[in-house]
């Protein structure tokens, strides 16, 4: 007997008649109709609730329909595909919210601690805010110290460090200003701009390796006398460690 028959003998049984079935399970007369021409089937929760509702097992009401069988088996193996998709899926999504909290904490900790460092250097050092918005330091007359003002990317930037980590100083000599920038722990490049017709008139972008330890060659390409270079270059890499390396 088929699935359609068993409902149609378990309403007649019941002495109910298509509409009184139908809303029982929420569906139209017509469903029923069609669910006892065997011209569709009941999904399979409506199918447990019937069983569970009229005291039938499921292996009676299913008896000898082998395309209702054949369809129950397939939807309970769909669902056990849905399952363990939804699963995985829920699996990688934990794991992605677990890896952004972690970020995030980091990302806290971090801004707070480079920020916080970048205030004090500015503070210990005795910079101020210029009106270009960068951060200056006098150093002597003709010599100015300089860092851009530092703000960490935002969050969702995913960067846990400075957009731009640069110290610069600026020599105001007689004929020429000297630049002279920091992007890392002695590492620097220096340039000589004469200022009657703002040309180059020293760089550092032909130096080797070793040159930049060559005060003397730094001294002779920029126009600034040896001992003034040198120390100058010793106070630039150590701003660079006070406000980057910490």
């Amino acid at each position: 007997m088929t699935l359609g028959r068993n409902i149609q003998k378990i309403r007649k049984e019941a002495h109910m008649s298509q509409e009184d079935l139908a809303e029982m399970f929420h569906v139209s007369r017509q469903t029923i109709s069609n669910w006892e021409n065997s011209k569709s089937y009941p999904d399979l929760e409506t199918i447990v609730k019937m069983s569970d509702s009229f005291h039938i097992s499921l292996d009676i009401l299913l008896k000898e329909d082998l395309v209702m069988v054949k369809t129950f088996d397939n939807e309970i193996k769909n669902t056990r595909k849905y399952a363990r998709a939804l699963i995985a899926i829920a699996v990688v999504f934990a794991l992605l919210i677990g890896s952004f909290v972690i970020y995030s904490c980091v990302y806290f900790s971090t801004k707070s601690k480079l920020e916080g460092n970048f205030a004090e250097q500015l503070k210990e050092n005795q910079f101020y805010k210029n009106r270009d918005g960068y951060y200056s330091m006098n150093y002597s007359d003709d010599i100015v110290y300089s860092v851009p003002n530092q703000a960490m990317p935002r969050l969702l930037d995913f960067s846990l460090h400075f957009p731009v980590s640069n110290v610069y100083c600026d020599i105001d000599l007689e004929d020429t200003t000297v630049e002279i920038i920091w992007e890392g722990d002695n590492d620097f490049s220096a340039s000589a701009v004469s200022k009657t017709n703002n040309k180059i008139v020293g760089s550092t972008a032909e130096f080797e390796e070793n040159d930049f330890n060559d005060m003397q060659k730094l001294s002779n390409e920029l126009g600034v006398s040896e001992k003034e270079i040198s120390e100058i270059i010793e106070k630039g890499n150590k701003l660079y460690k006070d406000f980057y390396s910490k």
